[in-house]
C-alpha cells in the first residue's frame, strides 16, 4: 500500500510541477490555483505514505536511507507552502523548488532498500530519534529554499545589471521578497538544525553511551552549523545582504550535498547507510 501512495505522489507532484512551468510561462492566476491544488492532493498522498512507512518502522524497527528520502521530500513540500502561501508571494518559486522533491521521491524510488540499510535501526523506538530525524531533515528543507531563493536572487540581479529587463525579470520575485525568503529560511532552518544535533546527541548517549563519536556526518554537520551562524552573525551585526548571503548559501548548498550524498554512501561509520558500526 505505501508503495502505491508513493507513486501516486509522484505522479502528482510532477503533473504539478508542469503547471508551475504553464503559470511561470504565462502568470495566469488560475494555473498557479490549479497548480496549488494539484501539490495539495500529492501532499495527502504523500502523508498516507507516510504514515504507512512510520506503521512499517515501528514494526520491524527497520530504518533505511528510503525513508529519509520520503520524509525528506514530504517537509520540502511543507516549505514550499510556507513561502507560497506567507506574504512574499513568491509563487514563481515553484518552477525552480519542485524538482528537489520529486528528485528525492524518484531516488526513494530506484534505491534498494537492502543497500541502505542503517546500522543505528534496532535503536530507533525513543522519543528523541524521531525528533532529531524531523528537526534535521526540516532544517535542511527550510536551507534547501533559501539556497533555491538565493539562486534566483542572483538571476534576477543579473537581469537587472544587464539594464535589459529580459525574460527572467518579469517572470521571477522582486529581489526583496527573494532576500526576505533567504533570510527566513536561514533563521528557520539554523534553529531546527540547532535543535537536530541536540535531540540527535541526547538520542546518542541514551542509545550508545556517547553525546558525540566525531564522525564525519557530525563533524561536517557542525562544519555546515558555523556557517551558518556566522551568517546570522554577519547579517544582523555587519548587514551582509543579499548577493553574500546568496553565495554562502551556495557554500553551504555544496557541503549539504556531500554529508547528504557522498558521506552516507561512500564513508564508512556511524551515521552512514549500508556499512556498519
Amino acid at each position: 500500500m505505501s508503495a502505491l501512495f508513493l507513486n501516486l505522489t509522484f505522479l502528482i507532484y510532477l503533473i504539478s510541477w508542469i503547471g508551475s512551468l504553464f503559470y511561470f510561462k504565462t502568470l495566469e492566476k488560475k494555473a498557479l490555483k490549479l497548480t496549488h491544488g494539484v501539490l495539495l492532493v500529492g501532499l495527502i498522498f504523500h502523508f498516507l505514505y507516510i504514515l504507512f512507512t512510520a506503521k512499517e518502522i515501528y514494526t520491524t524497527s527497520l530504518f533505511t536511507f528510503n525513508e529519509v528520502l520520503g520524509l525528506f521530500s514530504f517537509l520540502l513540500i511543507l516549505v514550499y507552502f510556507y513561502f507560497a502561501l506567507g506574504r512574499e508571494k513568491a509563487y514563481t518559486l515553484a518552477t525552480f523548488y519542485l524538482p528537489l522533491p520529486i528528485l528525492f521521491l524518484l531516488l526513494n524510488m530506484l534505491f534498494s532498500k537492502k543497500s541502505l540499510y542503517s546500522p543505528f535501526s534496532p535503536y530507533i523506538k525513543s522519543f528523541w530519534f524521531p525528533l532529531h530525524v524531523i528537526c534535521a531533515l526540516l532544517s535542511h528543507a527550510f536551507l534547501m529554499a533559501g539556497l533555491i531563493a538565493s539562486l534566483m536572487y542572483l538571476l534576477q540581479e543579473r537581469e537587472i545589471k544587464k539594464k535589459r529587463f529580459g525574460y527572467f525579470f518579469r517572470k521571477l520575485p522582486p529581489l526583496h521578497s527573494l532576500e526576505r525568503i533567504a533570510e527566513k529560511a536561514l533563521y528557520n532552518g539554523f534553529f531546527l538544525l540547532t535543535l537536530g544535533i541536540i535531540s540527535g546527541a541526547i538520542w546518542s548517549e541514551l542509545a550508545f553511551g556517547s553525546y558525540w563519536r566525531w564522525s564525519a556526518k557530525e563533524t561536517i554537520t557542525l562544519s555546515l552549523w558555523l556557517i551558518y551562524a556566522g551568517m546570522i552573525h554577519q547579517r544582523i551585526l555587519i548587514g551582509w545582504r543579499g548577493k553574500r548571503l546568496a553565495y554562502m548559501f551556495l557554500l553551504g548548498g555544496i557541503l549539504w550535498f556531500f554529508t547528504f550524498f557522498i558521506i552516507n554512501f561512500y564513508f564508512k561509520g556511524f551515521h552512514t547507510y549500508g556499512s556498519s558500526l
